[in-house]
């Protein structure tokens, strides 16, 4: 049975820097992250984001490029595609354009023989979590800016926009309950952090392109280490489930009024203790032991760090797709659970996208008339040691928002000015913005996915130690990271800063022709691309 998960628009141009008007919301500011997942027989084939492909970052629209990847990947044409399940959110398609049809007849246009089915948006965030946990049972929360449409149950006249969902799952079982948390106004825990960053930066409006919004919310959290201005403006309230209200007039009055640093910290401290109240009051009667989380709110890694550091939990797992770009994933997962299919992933789930041969890569180096040697792990640790700036593409590449050791840049986290040097240099970032850092496995807490923030006790690596001396650290073992461990441990001190290979703003090189017109345009001094290491 072939399986394929979509989310993305595609009767709109979903990528306008601005929406016409304020009331006409097809605009990027909803519509972002779109991308296809393919399963065949209950087995992974490929997920990828479609701004991977069309070097749009952020891309929300219909993810053509990936479908034909996926489809590639998988041997099979779209006529050979047995079920379809897209995600719509209140403005990819209208209620009006599911209840009349249109919205299928787009899609049956691509998939002439598949069966069309609509799925909810946080039911997919939950469904991404849920079935790549290593639990069999437990619990699910779901929190980010808002998801799908959807109608009260008791005043069916009122449209509501989801943004937070609890559940309960049991897979030997085959139970899994959703109930979204339908009081609108509360739990705004994403939309709070996406207008209050534009606000603190004054470079957007309500009507706007994804692209601002996100370049706000990126520099909040390394920002926030800088200021020191505290105040509580929410309160947790109790409607048979417990709520989260925040004072956003309060919040907003507070911001514009203090200095960056400040304002980021302010809404920082805001965003992250009222996360951990609201967990906190759920996990009396509706979170147990074993939770999953998803959703673009668990992308904070210092909330995360709070959250798990708090003992409330005894297992916590969150996908590193838990963001918009995870929801194919979660769309496709969940048609393959619901026909009864045996689910099989990779077991590392940070890498989903497709792989490049050495003969592939080979035939670019050859018409780039580039020059390579064969990959030595000792060169590229004397490289390392002379404080060379070396970009590494390895492997299947990444989904989701970070690069995880498949498609990134490595310095030495050595030297304090290399943070700099990178900044300057290559990432073309705010001087204050944080590294992240790649270690091996069983060097403090394990964060394969890079979404903790990590308390640095060495004065060894203060290219990567942040302000508050912390380290947003991904670690790695021989079992999913073996060319990456080999390089580590040869180094000296087994620690590399990691970034995205990427420029700023633009999205993660996917292809070896990305990263050779990357390694040109960019100034960085190698690259390791399978088993090459290409110099300029």
């Amino acid at each position: 049975m072939n399986i394929v998960g979509l989310y993305g628009a595609f009767d709109w141009n979903a990528n306008l820097e601005h929406a016409q008007s304020e009331d006409d919301v097809k605009g990027e500011h909803w519509s972002h992250d779109a991308g296809c997942s393919l399963f065949i027989d209950g087995k992974h084939i490929c997920s990828l984001n479609e701004e991977r492909l069309s070097k749009i970052k952020y891309d929300g629209d219909f993810p053509r490029k990936s479908i034909k990847v996926c489809l590639e990947q998988g041997g099979i044409d779209s006529d050979e595609v047995d079920f379809v399940y897209h995600v719509p959110t209140c403005h990819f398609i209208s209620l009006e354009q599911l209840e009349n049809g249109v919205a299928e007849n787009l899609l049956r246009k691509e998939f002439p023989n598949a069966e069309i089915k609509f799925i909810g948006h946080h039911f997919c965030h939950a469904a991404s979590t849920v079935f790549t946990s290593p639990f069999n049972e437990g619990t699910f929360l779901t929190i980010d800016g808002g998801g799908s449409a959807i109608q009260d149950p008791i005043r069916d006249y009122i449209d509501y926009i989801e943004n937070s969902s609890i559940g309960y799952f049991n897979k030997e079982k085959g139970i899994f309950r959703f109930y979204n948390m339908l009081e609108n106004e509360y739990n705004n825990f994403g939309n709070l952090y996406q207008q209050l960053s534009s606000l603190i930066y004054n470079e957007v409006s309500p009507v706007v392109g994804w692209s601002a919004i996100n370049a706000s919310t990126g520099r909040i959290m390394g920002l926030s280490a800088y200021g020191s201005k505290y105040e509580k403006c929410y309160e947790v309230t109790d409607y048979s489930l417990p709520y989260i209200n925040f004072d956003f007039n309060k919040i907003a009055d507070s911001v514009k009024s203090m200095p960056l640093e400040d304002g980021a910290h302010f809404l920082q401290k805001n965003f992250e203790n009222g996360m951990l109240d609201f967990i906190t009051a759920l996990r009396k009667n509706h979170l147990d032991g074993n939770v999953c989380f998803a959703g673009g709110s668990f992308l904070n890694v210092l909330t995360n760090s709070l959250i798990r550091d708090s003992g409330l939990f005894d297992n916590i797992h969150i996908p590193p797709f838990t963001d918009d770009a995870g929801l194919s994933f979660g769309a496709a997962i969940w048609g393959c659970y619901e026909h009864g299919e045996e689910i099989s992933i990779p077991d590392n789930i940070a890498l989903l996208g497709p792989e490049y041969s050495n003969e592939e890569i080979l035939k670019y180096l050859d018409m780039f008339d580039l020059s390579y040697k064969e990959y030595d792990v000792d060169l590229v640790v004397d490289r390392v040691k002379d404080n060379k700036i070396i970009a590494w593409f390895q492997g299947r590449s990444e989904y989701g928002p970070r690069a995880l050791g498949s498609r990134s840049i490595f310095m030495s986290p050595t030297k304090a000015e290399n943070k700099d040097i990178l900044n300057e240099r290559v990432k073309h970032r705010d001087h204050w913005r944080p590294f992240a850092g790649i270690t091996l496995e069983g060097r403090g807490y394990n964060s394969p996915y890079m979404l903790y923030a990590e308390q640095v006790l060495t004065d060894d690596i203060p290219a990567i130690t942040h302000e508050d001396n912390t380290c947003r650290m991904q670690t790695v073992n021989d079992e999913l990271n073996p060319r990456m461990c080999d390089l580590l441990r040869k180094l000296k001190n087994p620690v590399l800063l990691n970034t995205s290979f990427n420029d700023n703003g633009e999205p993660i090189v996917e292809s070896p022709n990305d990263a050779i017109m990357a390694f040109k345009n960019m100034d960085i001094d190698y690259l390791v691309m399978g088993n090459y290491l290409i110099s300029k």
